[in-house]
């Protein structure tokens, strides 16, 4: 969120109006009316020159601020009341067109204008608040482009009514969301909230993630789709709109299980298995502090991945736990129906499954069927076997009306386990066989007998 120049009437210097920057080197100092020096306005700062602006910062009322440096030929950060809110850390400015993130730095992203946003979203009581900016040129040679800009609670009360108002008159609502991380946790900065209230007003809104993960979707029943683009990058614009717009089909399928909540994860999220943490235990089994930490974590920290082989979607079978989505999970535009399931053994080992699939929808599409192998009948004494195990998997192209007979390979390894005293071990005996869309949905199942 870009917002607006912080005006000069929001700032100020021992009771007169502006900031005082100092330029690095000489210690010149001088008084400027705001910090808003660009290529546009005609008053960009000088290639390589480094200067910090000092001085109060004061907000008309109490409540959630967004303050932000757009930058260009430069880094730099921005300070608080004595703390650091955000920083392009060591890097110095980056280009950034899919938000990247210097060495111990913020995410940037880039403005309208051509600038890499530093911001921070932080929550002020009305009043004046003790600012500090600090700039860096970079290795660019470029003028040096620097505006602090800020979007106030009024500003975010307008935008989204403005943003609700568009919507309720729109035939249909696309909302882009983003995240930078965390599992299954709320979108930042009120956009579920921004979801919410567009679909309130158009039952038609179409929902376009741009995340590294899964978040949580309050939501979720009250849109017409939603479409996870992931980080896809300068060419995610153009990919965005071939999907919505019907020119591609959405054939993408899930690499993970999407949780319900974070609870579901299989990390240390409740607090049940610290040893599961990036800190580890002691040896006494207490946990250690993180490394931020001035104790840190010491050599005598161990981190046990006591989940075993149960990680994945393995691991919400084995807690039978019900996900949003689970793996291998994802839609078309058109629909798919299974038939004809049969087994063989194939020379050298393993199995072929062989199935067809016919596309029974109006328009082509692309589907991923998935062969998932059950555990065996009567497992060896001391071996773990989940419950389900992705054997193979493939992509078919179809046209409306079209139908492929599809031979997967299930390789000889997938049979098997490792035993320490005689290495790879078929596991003999009838096991469960299943083919469908993914991990959950069993189009067609079926028992195979395994030979040694």
């Amino acid at each position: 969120m870009t917002g607006t120049p912080v005006p000069a009437s929001a700032l100020s210097h021992n009771g007169q109006r502006g900031l005082i920057r100092t330029v690095t080197g000489t210690g010149a100092t001088h008084l400027v009316s705001d910090l808003d020096n660009t290529v546009a306005g005609g008053n960009a700062l000088p290639a390589g020159s480094a200067s910090t602006w000092s001085g109060d910062l004061t907000v008309p009322v109490t409540g959630s601020y967004w303050i932000s440096l757009g930058l260009a030929g430069a880094g730099g950060s921005i300070s608080l009341d004595g703390k650091t809110i955000a920083t392009t850390g060591s890097g110095g400015s980056l280009v950034s067109p899919d938000g990247v993130t210097g060495p111990g730095g913020n995410r940037l992203l880039p403005t309208t204008d051509g600038l890499d946003n530093l911001a921070a979203r932080v929550t002020l009581p009305a009043g004046s608040h003790t600012l500090n900016v600090t700039q860096l040129p970079d290795a660019s040679g470029s003028p040096v482009q620097i505006r602090l800009d800020w979007v106030t609670p009024a500003q975010q009360q307008a935008d989204l009514a403005a943003a609700v108002s568009a919507a309720k008159g729109a035939t249909t609502a696309v909302v882009f969301a983003d995240s930078a991380g965390g599992l299954a946790g709320p979108l930042p900065d009120g956009q579920d909230r921004l979801i919410e209230d567009v679909a309130a007003v158009n039952p038609d809104t179409i929902v376009v993630l741009n995340t590294p993960g899964p978040v949580a979707m309050p939501w979720l029943g009250t849109v017409k789709a939603v479409l996870e683009m992931w980080s896809p990058g300068v060419g995610g614009g153009a990919a965005t709109a071939n999907v919505l717009l019907g020119r591609v089909d959405p054939a993408g399928r899930l690499p993970l299980t999407w949780p319900a909540s974070a609870a579901q994860g299989v990390a240390d999220e409740q607090g049940i298995h610290p040893e599961r943490t990036t800190d580890g235990l002691d040896p006494a089994g207490r946990r250690c502090p993180p490394p931020s930490d001035p104790a840190g974590s010491g050599p005598a920290c161990t981190t046990t991945y006591s989940e075993g082989l149960f990680v994945g979607y393995r691991w919400y079978d084995e807690q039978h736990l019900s996900p949003m989505f689970p793996f291998g999970y994802g839609l078309s535009y058109t629909t798919f129906a299974y038939s004809g399931l049969r087994w063989s053994r194939p020379l050298g080992g393993g199995l072929a499954v062989t199935f067809r699939v016919t596309n029974t929808g109006r328009v082509a599409g692309d589907e991923v069927p998935q062969v998932y192998l059950g555990a065996p009948a009567s497992p060896p004494r001391g071996v773990a076997f989940a419950a389900r195990a992705l054997a193979a998997c493939t992509r078919i192209s179809l046209r409306p009306g079209e139908s492929q007979l599809v031979t997967l390979q299930v390789p000889l390894r997938q049979l098997q386990y490792w035993d320490a005293a005689r290495g790879w071990v078929t596991a003999t005996g009838p096991r469960p066989l299943d083919v469908g869309a993914d991990e959950r949905t069993d189009d067609l199942a079926t028992t195979v007998s395994v030979a040694g």
